[in-house]
């Protein structure tokens, strides 16, 4: 299952908007939607779960209309079967739709059972309660994976899980991974980082919790044929992190699509322009999604260049910075080089950024070029 477009006929600041998920006639597996703050994007992640949980499939009252991949008939007969709570281990290959928003608080966790039950659900939200249950999986699936192996013995099974759920992070480079369970009552996850200390998953930082607990939230649901809806993706991570973190989302289940809303340049710089959704605010106020030819490369792009040339910010400098270097630049133009005006305004800026600073070096340079051409 995949999303072609959606149409808000009003919702927030978006009003009569068409949205396109494909590309050449071939549905994206992987969309981000960047814009400023106020355009728009976390409201198309919310309309898309928000308005199926109230409305349900292709209701004629839903003010945002959908066009999914494959027959309708097939999706309803799947969102009917989620409201009857079956077990079915075939379930777990039915299509879901999967939302994360960016409030997720995570408190103290524990291990409350080596056996969690997950029912089917179409409609998937990831809350508090769902990450709370993240060591209860991780056990579960230690059990599950040596009853289902009977050659394993239940260390094998163990080093099994972990290098399934290791191997999610990869990409990523980590220096640390999933290396245990603790061996008390609570049956907690155990961490080792490369200089051997070990600590349970109550003992990673921010950044680490947001990766580990976002993360395995998703796998939890099993995804498969699914759409996976994520605002901010990288809250708390570090930029190292925030560049490889689609790859990290896209090595999670099977066949899925998945759509983010983001503010990150490093995030924007890991897939191509073809990918990516702009939500612009016009003066009015009216709210336009561009996209693929109308964008400038993004990937393997600088962060400058992204934040200037697609997220349209005037500069990645301190705007005070920038201000007064363009001030500089006006007064060479205007060959006032050698007022005291121009002196003192370099000065100031040699001594900010460093004699040897780029920009500074250009602006002498246009100088010397000037003197040299009469200009």
């Amino acid at each position: 299952m995949k999303i072609k477009s959606i149409y808000i006929k009003k919702e927030k600041a978006l009003k009569d908007i068409d949205i396109s998920f494909e590309k050449n006639k071939k549905i994206l597996n992987t969309v981000i939607i960047a814009g400023s703050n106020g355009s728009g994007k976390t409201t198309v992640l919310e309309s898309i779960y928000e308005y199926l949980d109230k409305y349900g499939l292709f209701s004629e009252e839903n003010p945002v209309s959908f066009k999914f991949e494959g027959k309708e008939k097939n999706l309803l007969k799947n969102y009917k079967k989620s409201k009857k709570n079956t077990k079915d281990r075939e379930d777990e290959r039915l299509p879901k739709i999967i939302y994360m928003p960016t409030e997720l608080t995570f408190k103290k966790l524990k291990t409350r059972t080596t056996a969690l039950k997950q029912e089917y659900k179409f409609l998937n939200r990831i809350d508090s309660k769902l990450i709370d249950d993240i060591p209860s999986y991780i056990a579960t699936r230690i059990i599950e994976t040596a009853n289902s192996c009977e050659d394993l013995t239940m260390k094998q099974a163990r080093e099994k899980v972990f290098e399934e759920i290791n191997s999610i992070f990869g990409v990523l480079r980590l220096n640390l991974k999933l290396s245990g369970i603790s061996k008390d009552a609570e049956s907690m996850p155990i961490f080792i980082d490369n200089s051997g200390a070990e600590f349970d998953i109550n003992g990673l930082s921010s950044g680490e919790k947001q990766l580990f607990l976002r993360t395995l939230a998703i796998k939890m649901l099993n995804p498969v044929n699914s759409v996976i809806l994520i605002d901010e993706p990288e809250s708390s991570l570090h930029p190292k992190w925030q560049q490889r973190i689609v790859k990290v989302f896209e090595g999670i289940g099977e066949n899925n699509q998945i759509i983010m809303a983001t503010h990150s340049p490093h995030i924007l710089g890991s897939v191509s322009k073809e990918n990516i959704i702009l939500l612009l605010k016009e003066k009015k106020g009216r709210v336009e999604a561009k996209t693929g030819d109308e964008l400038y490369d993004s990937y393997g792009q600088p962060v400058g260049r992204i934040l200037e040339d697609i997220m349209g910010l005037e500069t990645d400098r301190n705007p005070e910075v920038y201000e007064e270097l363009e001030e500089v630049r006006i007064l060479v133009r205007e060959n006032k080089y050698d007022t005291k005006e121009f002196r003192n305004r370099m000065k100031k800026l040699e001594k900010e950024l460093g004699a040897d600073n780029e920009d500074l070096f250009l602006i002498k340079m246009d100088i010397q070029i000037r003197k040299k051409g009469g200009i």
